[in-house]
Formats: C-alpha cells, structure tokens, sequence
C-alpha cells in the first residue's frame, strides 16, 4: 500500500483536483464552534448511486442528493470512498478524477491503465439529523463450510435458517474469513457479494480450486441488531514453550469460571504484541468458538509458534465493559541503553494512575507506529514488567520511542479526553506541511486547549493515518503540533495532512 502512496506522489498521476485549493494563509472560518461547543459529527449512511459500466463510477453530490434528499448534508466536512468490497482508494491504484466534498466522488475509466475502475461507496461527515446512528449490523453467519461446490452464504439460506434475524433490505455487507482475513486479502475470486445475493465463493473459479471459510453479517437497524453481544476480557493462559500455544476453551473456563458464556459467537485471537493471525503467517490448527484456539509447533516449518491472546464473543453478564485504558504514558528516551517503560518506575512517577494489576499493554511509537510495524526486537512487554526496548538488541543499536498504556478499570480510566475539531492550515506546496500549534492557535482562537494530551494526524486525501503513509515526520506532538518536510522524504513531497487535539474535556 505504501508503494501506491509513494507511486502517487512520483508519478503525479493523483489529479490536481484531489489536492487542497486553501491557500495557508486561509482566514480562519469563525463560524465553527469552538472547543468545548463542537457539534456532534458522524458519518451519513453509505451511497453507491453508480456502477463502472459507462464511462466511470460517478458519485456526485449533486446525484445523490438528488437520488437521497435529505439525507446529506449542506456543507459536508469529509468524505470516505472505498470499494464495496471494503478496499481502501490508496489500495486499489486507481487514478482517482475528484474526491472532495464539493463534488464528491469520480473514477474515469480513460484515466486507468487498464480502462477500468472499482465499483465505489461514498459517506461524507455531517452532523445530527444527518447521522447514519440507526443503522447496525447483524450477528455474523456462518451457515455454510465449503467442503462442497465452494461457501454459499446466500441470503435465502440465512433468513430461512435465522428467521428474523436479518432485515428485508439490507444497506450493506461485511464479509471476512472466519480467521478474521478480509476478502481482498484472501485474493480469491468471488462470484457474488451484495445485499441482494449474500456471499458466494466458488471452488471452480479458483486457481488452487479451494475457498475460504467465510463468515458475513450485514447493516440492518433495529430490532436486527447485534447489540446485546460484547466481547469478554482478553484470555492468555498458555506460553507456546510447550508443543505450542493452548488457549482451549475448556481450560479457559476451568482456569476463569463465570467468565466465558456457554456459546460464544465469535473468537478473535492476537499475539501479545498485537499482530493478527493472518500477519503471523503461521499454520493454525484450531481456532473457533467450539474448542478454541491452538497453534502446534510442528506445523510451523520453523517450529515456533508466537504467544496468543483470545477473547469471545458473549453477551452480559460476560462483557468486558468494566474494563478501560489508562492515559498514555512516556517516561523515557531511548538516549541511553534504550526506552524504559517500567511498571516499577511509572508508578514511582505516576502514582494511583495504574492499577495494581493491569489485564493488557498497548505499546506504540510517539508518532502512533505499532511494535509490529518498527521490526524493533523487544526485551520485556508485558503486564507485570511494562515494556524495555534495548539498544544492544537492534541491529542498529538505536531504539524507537514508545509510549505505553494499560487495560485497568474506573478510576484508572483515561475517560476525560475529548477530541477537538481536524484543522488543515498548510498544504504541502512550499517546504512542506506545517500544522504547527502556534499557527493553528492564532488562526483558530478559542478551539484548542491550553495543555493538548494528544494530537492525532491524518492524510486528507485517502484518510491514512499518518504513522501508515510511510513517510518521515520531523514533528509529532502534542504541545508543537505537525511537520512533514519535503526534503525529508523519498520522493520529494509530502502529503497534505491534517491534525486534531485531545483535550482534557
């Protein structure tokens, strides 16, 4: 993905009208809300008006408010596009015409390689009564396995096997393999995807002649939906030194009575670092709601399996809902023999602001970088030491700097942030994008806090976040703000961003 951004920014193909037209010397527009008086924002429900088959996908605005009146509003603030099957604009390579919130959305067919363009949805951000905040998804269904002509999840089957349970008109589906891969990442050809069909993968339209184990669920309002599942506290019972990593469902309840339902609905299942199953790449052997979850040795051709973590589905009394995050915290710099995120020293520091026995870590680089996406070999990162990077143990001898929080419950909970408006005062045009604090203060007077907690940074164009781009930062943070320099990256450019603030509310 990150070859696409980069072959955008070389090649020039991205169209001049995706770009920003604000100058950044652009009065500040007064009319906002200031912090603390935002107007609640959301997102419209999803509109797919065209298909490719003429001259490209044109989404307009002026077509769809024509087509949906009343349901978008006058001055959209964003816009999102991806595929109907879920593939983001950066992922598909296509040359996109516009993307703005003026136009909405357009992908000529004469300006792809190959003459052709991805079918297309559109949301845009508006605000109350615009909110798609009615709408929901199902349970995921799981009717078919396909050890026959392939996996039919097709709706017929699914309303006469869960009568009641789906909606006469559907506004969406979402479909993943019951591994939690998505349909793009499986690269199997699929026959149908739609909410008139359901789901249906073929075994003769595939290279190898196999399919995936699928499961979909589709976007309904109530009484469809799933809103009386939750997921149950992350489980970590077994390290694989043994034959491999055992998270069983039936040593699970043993070891944990009361907190796993009888029948669970789902199973998702991380290493201990965050990584899913499908970026692991090793070969599992169970993992399902019936026995759990296993991951052998021996049917890894290294012989190693990582260390898991599982949770399931359920329904009250077995959710996680008591359970929330501690603020971040960052007390070292990896100036010396590396970072050092100990418990023992940030509660020396930080005292009552962790519990005595925090449930999970989340550990991530100051410009928002997982420990998956640094390659950085990590020494300690656990529930009872805290994190250590060590310098000694990286090829470079250099480490990256981390920022760690923990999965505590009430009072630990960082539940008073509040997000400011996004604000985009720079566009990259000159020696790059500056989203500097004391700019974004005196053209926003009123709208940022005096102490920002957080800052959170997106491209504007295809809504990456920035740690994602791939690109080099030369600022990121909460007290300065954001620059990206040109001549700090490969291709000479960088994209044009956007950031927003976390305040205490």
């Amino acid at each position: 993905m990150l070859q696409l951004v980069f072959f955008f920014l070389g090649g020039g193909v991205l169209t001049e009208s995706i770009q920003k037209q604000a100058a950044p010397t652009d009065k500040p527009d007064t009319s906002k809300p200031g912090f603390g008086q935002l107007k609640p924002v959301c997102w419209t429900q999803w509109f797919d008006r065209d298909d490719p088959s003429g001259s490209g996908d044109w989404e307009t605005l002026t077509n769809l408010r024509n087509e949906n009146p009343g349901k978008i509003c006058p001055k959209p603030t964003d816009i999102e596009v991806v595929t109907l099957s879920g593939n983001s604009v950066v992922q598909t390579g296509e040359v996109i015409y516009k993307m703005d919130t003026t136009t909405g959305f357009v992908c000529k067919k004469n300006d792809q390689p190959d003459k052709k363009c991805e079918d297309y949805k559109v949301r845009f951000r508006c605000s109350h009564p615009y909110c798609d905040d009615e709408a929901c998804w199902t349970q995921w269904f799981d009717r078919d396995d396909p050890s026959g002509t392939g996996d039919w999840e097709t709706l017929t089957n699914l309303r006469n096997e869960n009568p009641g349970k789906i909606c006469p008109k559907p506004a969406n589906i979402e479909v993943v393999t019951l591994s939690g891969n998505s349909v793009i990442q499986t690269g199997e050809v699929i026959y149908k995807m739609d909410t008139t069909t359901g789901f249906v993968c073929k075994k003769n339209d595939q290279p190898d002649k196999k399919c995936e184990d699928y499961k979909v669920r589709f976007r309904c309002s109530h009484p469809y939906c799933d809103d009386g599942a939750c997921w149950t506290q992350w489980f970590d019972r077994d390290d694989p030194s043994g034959s491999g990593d055992w998270e069983t469902l039936t040593n699970l309840r043993n070891e944990n009575p009361g907190k796993i339902c009888p029948k669970p609905a789902d199973i998702e299942v991380e290493t201990l670092s965050g990584n899913s199953v499908v970026q692991t790449g090793e070969v599992i052997y169970k993992m399902d709601t019936t026995t759990g979850f296993v991951c052998k040795k021996n049917d890894q051709p290294d012989k190693k399996c990582e260390d898991y973590k599982v949770r399931f589905r359920c329904s009250h009394p077995y959710c996680d809902d008591g359970v929330c995050w501690t603020r971040w915290f960052d007390r070292d710099d990896p100036s010396g023999t590396g970072d050092w995120e100990t418990l023992t020293n940030l509660r020396n520091e930080n005292p009552g602001k962790i519990c005595p026995k925090p449930a999970d870590i989340e550990v991530v680089t100051l410009s928002g970088n997982s420990v998956v996406q640094t390659g950085e070999v990590i020494y300690k990162m656990d529930t009872t030491t805290g994190f250590v990077c060590k310098k000694n143990d990286q090829p470079d001898k250099k480490c990256e700097d981390y920022k760690v929080r923990f999965r505590c419950s009430h009072p630990y909970c960082d539940d008073e942030v509040c997000w400011t408006q996004w604000f985009d005062r720079d566009n990259p045009g000159g020696t790059g994008d500056w989203e500097l604090l004391t700019y974004l203060r005196n053209e926003n007077p009123g709208q940022i806090c005096e102490k920002p907690l957080h800052i959170e940074v997106k491209n504007t164009g295809f809504l990456i976040p920035a740690s994602n781009t791939g690109q080099n930062f030369y600022l990121f943070s909460p007290i300065e703000g954001f620059v990206c320099r040109n001549k700090d990256q490969k291709w000479g450019k960088c994209l044009d961003y956007k950031v927003r603030f976390g305040c205490k509310c």
